[in-house]
């Protein structure tokens, strides 16, 4: 842009006769606004040799008082609207109108498609004197001169001030000399002084008015040609007053450590035209500070000047900032909290008004506090018995070593609102130390924290490395910083790691037996291995089974101190399970790990087993209910002798109902034609249910079957009707709970009559027939082990028959 391109061509804040000044770029809106932007409507850049009407908002910095149109143009028109209150640029050659020397490719008609007024608000500041500068050139004739104001307010407002009135032909004749008036200073020009038929004009206006924004601008008063959509050009347009600056902030600070202030110090905002040459800016300090002790400045006095090179600051970015330059004294002597104070001297210069509100009162103080250093120290124990118990004190007893958790370990000093003012990372010993501490902070902690801290910013949450906990707490109380403060000490502790254990496969021992749990052990970083002698938590119980310690039943979370492997034992629950608990070791600090270890002890069971007794219950129509106990240990013609092995089985108490095996071991003598009842009586005793059981028994071979024993008898199980039933069946009962046929069909019993081939192999040879019983069927899949005398109901029963003796 042509604007940022121009170099002074005049001295000074006299009358000028040749451009101004370099031009600013587009002011940011919270700024003040000093002089004109886009003067020589350089943006936006339009195609070459062509005109454009388009609304005033598509024409930085400027606005009109045009009338709403459909503008017209010969310009590429892609992305530009030409509705609205338009503005006319024309650009370098369109219609063999050419710019001024050096000004640029585009310029704007004032008549548009009428006569009206381009302005800017501009920043005015009372009684100061503005100084301006601006090509103007007519269009339509060359005797004939195109006729604009130079004025500041509206052309519509009767209060508007007309400071300049120019008439300028197409070949820049000056048909009559500018006319100055309201005070305003504008020598006489030469014809086309600034080529192309151009006129550059000069001068200088006071300003008498209220100090606030004001319309600055230039109203067309007549065309050449005598029509009013056609004439005066304007280019390189500038009004400027004296420049504008405060300080931004008033206030600022840091620790002495920072010896070339650059956190926060003082900076002065300037915005407006500053002349070749520059400006000196005189400033004073003051203050608690003692100059030569606690800073020093660049002349080494209490006053001294900042120099702002020549510009137009618009106070948009960083060009329109100066910081001020002095150093602060960094010294080992605690001073306390120190203040300088650079106060902005009065010049002819530079007016010192706000430069975001216009006409407010500036900032023409800043102060600098100075923070004196201090130190603070403290170390990170590792509190292997937990002395600290949660506190500050007691952290070390003698037998803790410092340490920083393996180099992950930062400490971080914070104020009042959690921000961070140091951060420092912990030495391999423990040990911590904060440099350059401001003094006199109130409110201030310390945490402990895995992240380091960014000074500044919110501090990070306190924390630990992996399988670290505390002792003491991680963040200290509030304190105000001070002298020498040491001794901010914390106290930390590794946690223990439990192992897995799984015992061998063994036998459910059944019923309320135990089993031992195998023995439970530790590791930890200061205790080393650990077993017996001490302490473990069961975090959890067994779901299949209860667990015991000194006989008594452990319960959920429960502590085991002074741990005894003996006295640890499990009573599962009955079957072939897989029993499971977790359990943690608690370590001397009483902390225990968190993640606890498994236990697990797997248990098989003995293949189901099934108890059969064989008694005969009834001679003829003679129930025989004695209750006889087989034994092995009497003569064998005695009426109880069952031989060895079988003898306990056979013993009522183990575990059948009481009262259950009802009948004779041995019945005495019988004769031809006596009937005997046989009852063969089954009872589940392993330790898994039985299933799949098929009863078989051969008719001894003195004696004939009765297949009519039990005709008329119920319930049946479903058999033929009309079928003989010579078996009953009883489960869990005294009585028979089904009366079954004889024949093949669809209950469950059968009589196989002597050497039927179909006989069920598993009854061996049948020489005399068998009475066959699926005592397990989809209905009734297994007998379920006994538990107890009698439980469950359906762990027992029997199988009956009767046969009558050759």
């Amino acid at each position: 842009m042509k604007n940022l391109r121009q170099n002074f061509q005049a001295l000074g804040w006299g009358l000028m006769s040749a451009t101004l000044v370099l031009q600013p770029t587009l002011v940011q809106a919270q700024y003040i606004q000093r002089s004109f932007l886009n003067p020589s409507f350089e943006q936006p850049v339009f195609s070459n040799s062509c005109y454009i009407q388009v609304d005033e908002s598509q024409i930085p910095g400027w606005t009109t008082t045009h009338s709403t149109k459909q503008g017209t143009a010969s310009c590429t028109t892609n992305g530009f609207t030409t509705l609205g209150h338009i503005i006319e640029i024309w650009t370098k050659g369109f219609n063999g109108v050419n710019t001024a020397t050096s000004a640029g490719n585009q310029f704007a008609e004032l008549n548009a498609e009428e006569a009206s007024e381009l302005y800017q608000n501009i920043c005015l500041i009372k009684d100061e004197t503005i100084t301006f500068s601006l090509l103007h050139r007519g269009r339509s004739s060359a005797t004939i001169a195109d006729v604009a104001n130079f004025l500041i307010g509206l052309n519509t407002d009767p209060t508007a001030t007309v400071f300049g009135k120019f008439s300028t032909t197409n070949n820049g004749t000056v048909t009559a000399q500018p006319v100055a008036q309201n005070g305003a200073t504008i020598p006489t020009v030469t014809n086309n002084n600034a080529g192309n038929g151009w006129v550059r004009y000069n001068g200088t206006v006071p300003y008498t008015g209220a100090s606030g924004n004001r319309p600055v601008g230039f109203a067309a008063v007549s065309t050449g040609g005598g029509n009013n959509t056609v004439g005066n050009f304007l280019d390189d347009v500038q009004f400027a007053g004296k420049p504008v600056l405060e300080f931004t902030a008033s206030s600022g600070g840091a620790a002495e450590s920072e010896t070339t202030p650059t956190t926060n110090p003082p900076k002065l905002r300037i915005v407006g035209l500053v002349p070749t040459g520059g400006i000196s800016v005189p400033i004073s300090v003051s203050g608690t500070a003692v100059l030569g002790t606690d800073y020093d400045t660049t002349s080494h006095t209490s006053t001294f000047n900042i120099t702002i090179p020549a510009g137009n600051y618009d106070g948009s970015d960083a060009t329109s900032v100066f910081t001020i330059p002095f150093t602060v004294i960094n010294n080992n002597v605690p001073q306390g909290v120190r203040t300088i104070i650079f106060t902005i001297q009065t010049s002819s210069s530079f007016f010192a008004s706000s430069t975001m509100t216009c006409g407010n009162s500036p900032t023409v103080a800043s102060n600098y506090t100075i923070y004196d250093d201090d130190f603070l120290s403290g170390k990170v124990w590792d509190d292997a018995d937990n002395s600290a118990n949660n506190t500050f004190t007691n952290i070390n007893t003698g037998s803790e070593t410092g340490t920083n958790a393996g180099g992950l370990l930062n400490a971080i000093l914070v104020d009042s609102n959690n921000k961070v003012l140091k951060t420092t990372t912990v030495a391999a010993n423990g040990t911590y130390t904060f440099l350059d501490v401001p003094l006199n902070q109130s409110n201030v902690k310390i945490l402990l924290s895995t992240t380091a801290g960014t000074i500044g910013n919110t501090a990070p949450a306190p924390s630990l490395p992996s399988n670290w906990v505390n002792t003491s707490p991680l963040t200290t109380a509030s304190f105000n910083t001070g002298t020498n403060i040491s001794s901010k000490d914390f106290g930390i502790e590794q946690l223990p790691d439990t192992n897995n254990v799984t015992a061998s496969s063994q036998t459910n021992p059944g019923g309320t037996n135990k089993s031992q749990v195998p023995t439970l052990s530790a590791t930890d970083p200061e205790d080393g291995n650990f077993s017996v002698g001490k302490s473990f938590k069961i975090t959890s119980l067994p779901t299949n089974g209860i667990l015991y310690y000194n006989n008594v039943a452990v319960t959920a979370n429960q502590v085991i101190n002074n741990y005894d492997p003996t006295q640890l034992t499990l009573d599962p629950n009955d079957g072939a399970i897989t029993v499971t608990f977790t359990v943690a070791g608690v370590d001397a600090a009483g902390k225990e790990d968190p993640t606890p270890a498994t236990v697990t002890m797997p248990f098989t069971v003995s293949k189901p087993k099934l108890l059969l007794i064989k008694r005969i219950t009834r001679i003829n129509n003679q129930y025989l209910n004695d209750i006889v106990d087989g034994r092995s240990d009497v003569p064998t013609s005695a009426a109880n002798y069952v031989s060895s092995l079988y003898d306990t089985d056979d013993d009522s108490n183990k575990p059948w109902p009481l009262g259950y095996l009802r009948g004779l071991i041995n019945a005495g003598i019988v004769k031809l034609g006596d009937e005997l009842e046989y009852t063969i009586y089954f009872l589940s005793n392993g330790l898994g249910n039985a299933t799949n059981v098929k009863f078989c028994d051969l008719v001894p071979t003195n004696v004939n079957f009765i297949p009519t024993a039990f005709n008329g008898m119920t319930p049946s199980d479903g058999g033929l009707p009309g079928a003989d039933r010579g078996i009953a069946l009883a489960i869990g009962s005294t009585t028979p709970t089904l009366y079954l046929t004889n024949v093949a069909d669809s209950d469950r019993g059968r009589f196989y009559t002597a050497n039927d081939s179909g006989t069920p192999s598993y009854c061996g040879t049948n020489t005399n027939g068998a009475v066959v019983v699926n005592i397990t069927v989809p209905s009734f899949p297994n007998i379920p082990a006994a538990t107890g005398s009698g439980t469950p109901a359906n762990s027992y029963g029997f199988v009956r028959f009767r046969a009558k003796v050759k």
